[in-house]
C-alpha cells in the first residue's frame, strides 16, 4: 500500500517536477540577458531545490576513465558475465589481459554498483578489473525466483567461476559477509579457485564491536518488526511487479536519518554558492546527489536474511552460519591473504567490526594477514575520495602485488618501474 501511494505521488509530481527544472534552466541560461543577477540566481537556486527534491534519479554511468598524459580516455564496461540478479562488468583496457585480475564484490544495501565508480578508476590503473552490478528488484521478473543471502553467496562463487584461478576478490561494506561465506565454501569444495587474496573495506563482520545506532537499532526491535515495517510489493508498472522487496526509497531516508548534519551542510552551501554562482561548487554537489539518491529495492529474502544473520544473530562470528543446509567452516580457510581496510571515522561500519574478520579466519597465518585504519574518513570514503586514492588503494595494491605467484609478482614490480 505505501510503496503505491509513493509511486502515485510521484508519478503525480511529475508535471511541478518539469515545470521547476526548466524554471532553473531558463534563469541560468546564458542566452538570458539577467542570468548573471542576483535576483535570476537566486530563482535558480530555489526553484532548483525542489525540483531536485521530486526528481527521478536513475541508475547513473559507469564514468571510468585513464589519464594518458594531458588525455583521459574513457573507458567502457562490458558484460562478462550475466546472471538473473547481477551482471559481472569488466573494464577493458589496453594489455589488461595480462594483468592481475580484481573482481569487486559491490554491496547490495540500496545503492547502485556505480557508487564505487573511484574504486573502480583506482584499480583499472594496475588490474584487469572486474565489478558485480546488482540488478534493481523491480526490473527483474517474478519468474526468475527469489534472491536470498545465499542466492548472493552463489552468484559470487559462479562469477569466480568464470574468472578462474588466481583472481582477487574485494569486498565493500555488506558484501563482506557473503564474499567471506563464497571463499570458505571454495577451499572445502573448489581450493583450485580459492582466490588469491580477499579484502574486507568497511564491511559488518561483526556488528557487536562499537555498535553504531544502526547496529543497536538491529538488536532492540523484533524481526517481525522490519518484515512488517521495511517490507512492500512492487505496484504495476515494473517487470518485478509483485515482488515483495525493501524499497530503496526506505533505504535512502535511513541513510539521511542516521547522519542529517553532513546532508545540510552540503544543501546550505550548495545554496551559498548556487546564489553566488559558483559553478564548480555546484556541480559537484549535484554530480554526488545524483549519484547518492539513485537507489535499487532489494528483495525481502536478501533484506531480512542479511539482517538475520549479520545484523541481529551474529551468525558469522558465533561460526553457525550455514550456505545452502550446510555448515560453513572458516577456520578450514589457510591458504588465503587477507586484508580489511577500515575508516577511522565511520558510523556505519565503526572500526573493530572488519578487523573481526581475523578472528573468524583464525587460520590464515598472521604474516598473511594486515589490517589497515585510514585516518580522518567516514564510510564513504573508505572507497572513494582523496584519502582512497593517495591511503587506501595504495595499501590494496601493494597488498595484492605481495600476494602474486612469482613470475607475475616480477611483471608487475617491472611494469610499474616503466611507469
Amino acid at each position: 500500500m505505501i510503496y503505491s501511494a509513493y509511486e502515485a505521488l510521484r508519478r503525480s509530481t511529475r508535471p511541478m517536477a518539469w515545470l521547476l527544472d526548466q524554471t532553473q534552466k531558463l534563469a541560468r541560461d546564458e542566452r538570458n540577458p539577467l542570468h548573471d543577477t542576483f535576483t535570476m540566481r537566486a530563482l535558480a537556486t530555489f526553484a532548483e531545490l525542489p525540483a531536485r527534491a521530486l526528481k527521478d534519479y536513475r541508475k547513473p554511468k559507469y564514468e571510468i576513465w585513464e589519464e594518458l598524459g594531458d588525455l583521459e580516455v574513457v573507458i567502457d564496461e562490458e558484460v562478462e558475465h550475466s546472471l538473473p540478479f547481477a551482471d559481472l562488468l569488466r573494464f577493458d583496457m589496453d594489455h589488461s589481459q595480462s594483468k592481475p585480475k580484481v573482481m569487486i564484490a559491490a554491496a547490495l544495501s540500496g545503492h547502485y554498483g556505480t557508487l564505487l565508480q573511484d574504486t573502480v578508476r583506482g584499480f583499472t590503473q594496475d588490474f584487469d578489473t572486474y565489478i558485480t552490478d546488482w540488478k534493481d528488484a523491480r526490473q527483474v521478473p517474478l519468474s526468475e525466483g527469489e534472491f536470498s543471502f545465499d542466492d548472493y553467496v552463489e552468484h559470487l562463487i559462479k562469477f569466480i567461476e568464470h574468472l578462474g584461478a588466481g583472481t582477487h576478490l574485494v569486498a565493500t561494506c555488506q558484501a563482506a559477509p557473503p564474499a567471506m561465506v563464497a571463499v570458505a565454501w571454495l577451499t572445502k569444495h573448489r581450493p583450485e579457485l580459492v582466490p588469491a587474496s580477499l579484502t574486507l573495506m568497511g564491511g559488518p563482520v561483526d556488528t557487536r564491536v562499537s555498535p553504531g545506532a544502526l547496529n543497536k537499532l538491529a538488536t532492540k526491535l523484533p524481526l517481525k518488526f522490519f518484515e512488517k515495517n521495511n517490507i512492500h510489493t512492487i505496484p504495476r508498472g515494473y517487470p518485478g511487479s509483485g515482488r515483495r522487496v525493501y524499497p530503496g526509497f526506505y533505504q535512502l531516508s535511513g541513510f539521511i536519518a542516521l547522519n542529517p548534519m553532513p546532508h545540510v551542510k552540503q544543501y546550505k552551501t550548495f545554496i551559498k554558492s548556487s546564489i553566488k554562482g559558483e559553478g564548480a561548487p555546484q556541480q559537484k554537489f549535484r554530480d554526488f546527489y545524483d549519484e547518492y539518491f539513485a537507489v535499487l529495492d532489494m528483495t525481502e529474502a536478501f533484506y531480512i536474511d542479511t539482517l538475520r544473520k549479520v545484523f541481529i544473530e551474529h551468525h558469522i562470528p558465533k561460526g553457525i552460519l550455514e550456505f545452502r543446509g550446510e555448515q560453513i567452516d572458516f577456520a578450514s580457510v589457510k591458504n588465503l591473504s587477507l586484508l580489511t581496510v577500515e575508516g577511522a571515522n565511520d558510523h556505519l561500519c565503526p572500526p573493530g567490526q572488519t578487523e573481526a574478520a581475523h578472528d573468524v579466519f583464525k587460520g590464515i597465518p598472521p604474516r598473511r594477514r594486515k589490517n589497515y585504519v585510514q585516518d580522518g574518513v567516514g564510510h564513504y570514503g573508505v572507497f572513494s575520495g582523496s584519502k582512497f586514492q593517495s591511503g587506501i588503494y595504495p595499501v590494496i595494491r601493494d597488498f595484492i602485488r605481495e600476494n602474486l605467484p612469482a613470475g607475475k609478482a616480477k611483471a608487475a614490480t617491472k611494469e610499474v618501474a616503466q611507469v
